[in-house]
This record gives C-alpha cells, sequence and structure tokens, in this order.
C-alpha cells in the first residue's frame, strides 16, 4: 500500500517558507561554506592520488548544494552567511599533515553535517520542495560517507572498535559493542511503536487514517521479524515483546485522531535520529550498515507521506510563517 494514495494528490505545492526552514537554509549552507573551504585547504596536502579524487567528488557535491542554498535564500530574500574564497591554495607543501589525518578530519566533518541534515529534515514541516531538497542532500552525504569510511578501511586509517563478547563463538562476521547495542535498541523502538500503534488503530475514527496505522504495523512488524533473527544470529540479548493489542473498554470519542497522529509523528523523528546514530556507530560490520541506511530511507519516504497526509487533513502544528519566494 502507498500512503500517498490515500493523500488524494492534495492540493498544490505550497511554496510558502517558515521561520524554522529560513534558519536551516542559512545553517545548511554556513556548513556547506565550511566543508568546501575544508576540502580546498586539505587538498593541498594529500599524498594519495585516490585519495584526492575522493576529495574531489565530495567537494562537486558540496557546491552543487551550495548553489541550490544559494539560489533558495535569493528568492526567499535570506540574508546569507558570508561566502568563503573561491579556493584554498598552497605552494609548499608540509608532510606533517598525513593523508590520516586529514581522513579523521573529514571524517568527523562529515558526521557534523549528517546531524545537521537529519534535524533539517525533522524541522521543516511547511516547504515540501525545500524538505525533499534536504533529504536528496541527506541522501548524497551518506553515500559520500560510506565511501569515505570503507576507503579509510582499506587504507588502514580506521581506528580498532571494541568487540562485542558473547560466550557463544560468531559465524561469519562480528559486531562492535556499538553495532550490538544499535541492533538491540532498534528492536526496542519497534517493540514500542508497534504497541502503541496497535492500541491506537482501535481508537481511530478516520477510515483512511485507521488502513494508515494498520499499513505501518504490518510494515513495522516485518522489519522487526528480521532485527530479532540478527538478534539471535550475533547473540543479542532479545528484550520482550510487546503485548497483544486488545479491544479498549474506554470510550474511543475520549481519543481525538489528530492527538494519535502526533504521537505517531514524534515516533517517527525519533526513528530517523535512530537510524542516522546507527549508521554513523555502525563501525566494523558493512552488511549491518547497509541495513540502516535501508531502514532509514524507508522511513524517510514514510514520514515524508505521512507529514503531508497531515497536513492535509489539519493535524500538523503551523509554525510561523517567514515569507513566499520572490517571483
Amino acid at each position: 500500500m502507498d500512503i500517498i494514495s490515500i493523500v488524494k494528490k492534495a492540493m498544490g505545492q505550497n511554496e510558502r517558507l517558515d521561520i524554522q526552514e529560513a534558519f536551516n537554509i542559512y545553517n545548511l549552507l554556513r556548513a556547506r561554506y565550511v566543508s568546501a573551504q575544508t576540502i580546498q585547504l586539505f587538498k593541498n596536502f594529500v599524498h594519495d592520488i585516490d585519495w584526492e579524487m575522493i576529495l574531489d567528488k565530495f567537494l562537486k557535491h558540496f557546491e552543487k548544494q551550495i548553489a541550490i542554498l544559494e539560489e533558495l535564500g535569493e528568492q526567499y530574500r535570506i540574508i546569507m552567511p558570508t561566502r568563503p574564497p573561491l579556493d584554498v591554495k598552497f605552494s609548499t607543501s608540509i608532510n606533517d599533515i598525513t593523508d590520516d589525518y586529514i581522513y579523521k578530519k573529514i571524517f568527523h566533518d562529515l558526521v557534523a553535517e549528517l546531524m545537521s541534515l537529519i534535524h533539517a529534515v525533522r524541522s521543516t514541516s511547511t516547504s515540501d520542495k525545500l524538505r525533499n531538497i534536504i533529504i536528496q542532500d541527506l541522501t548524497i552525504h551518506f553515500e559520500d560517507f560510506d565511501i569515505l569510511y570503507k576507503y579509510g578501511k582499506l587504507k588502514g586509517w580506521e581506528e580498532t572498535y571494541p568487540v562485542y563478547k558473547t560466550a557463544l563463538p560468531h559465524q561469519d562476521e562480528q559486531l562492535s559493542t556499538s553495532e550490538a547495542f544499535h541492533i538491540w535498541d532498534h528492536i526496542n523502538l519497534r517493540y514500542e511503536q508497534i504497541e502503541l500503534m496497535g492500541i491506537f488503530v482501535n481508537f481511530a475514527h478516520d477510515t483512511e487514517f485507521k488502513v494508515i496505522l494498520q499499513h505501518g504495523l504490518y510494515v513495522y512488524n516485518k522489519q522487526v521479524n528480521h532485527l530479532e533473527q540478527l538478534a539471535l544470529k550475533f547473540n543479542v540479548p532479545l528484550p520482550n515483546r510487546p503485548t497483544l493489542p486488545v479491544t479498549s473498554p474506554i470510550d474511543p470519542e475520549t481519543i481525538k485522531d489528530k492527538f494519535m497522529y502526533r504521537n505517531i509523528l514524534s515516533w517517527e523523528l525519533t526513528a530517523l535520529d535512530n537510524h542516522v546514530r546507527a549508521i554513523i556507530e555502525t563501525i566494523r560490520n558493512d552488511s549491518l550498515r547497509k541495513l540502516w541506511s535501508e531502514l532509514l530511507n524507508s522511513e524517510l519516504e514514510y514520514y515524508d507521506k505521512y507529514l503531508k497526509y497531515g497536513k492535509m487533513k489539519g493535524w500538523t502544528r503551523v509554525v510561523p510563517i517567514y515569507g513566499e519566494p520572490v517571483t
């Protein structure tokens, strides 16, 4: 089932910008300026040719994103941060600045950008166009992050992280302690979401909203089944499963659809944060990081459609408007 079909092709795109979205454009542009300048600086000291090619690829992505953000800032008449120099060049090379050091600095820079981007996705609710632009930037940024991390492992620049230890031997793959935690944490998160949605589905008044909740339960149960098998494979303790939903004796009129919608939306935002953190902190097991990325992409798509549905129903919070684009 596709939730967007339930939305019924909501009326034309709203181009207005709210006050937080105006700040998001400014803040993301400021971060991109710094990231681009950092890469330009470090390119003067790179020794490895392949490493320089990867940095060039990152820089092209940053420059493209900067151009889009600058155009949005101009359209909405937002005061923009100070632009950095066109490039940063040195006439001499400094051997003390190693490729290993540059990798670690770029790695932490990309992580900081990821946190800024996911916050911008979370807080961009008025302009669907802007949210889609930020989601696209986030997706590309994660692809760059994955390339960076795998290259760092290949070159031996990554650190050795604590291994998750159990009494039973692992088969082919090992987990770090953070990776084991995120499997356990995601199972807990989905259990709590499933339990809440199982309760709410009995109280939903709107037929379409009831269908959305039932679809969400189907998706989350499917995901948690996979996570449970991973936990068993890697000997990660499983938490208690949620209680089975029952018909409540409480009067359904006491719980409004808007209240239930907003609670589910809050859990969606929590899930987005958990997926991002899991990707960043999965530093040993590549297949597990791929799973977190797939969950994030699925969650982003579902969140975007769920938010649009709530806006159409008038259930979302209305953030004060900053302005409309210059025509």
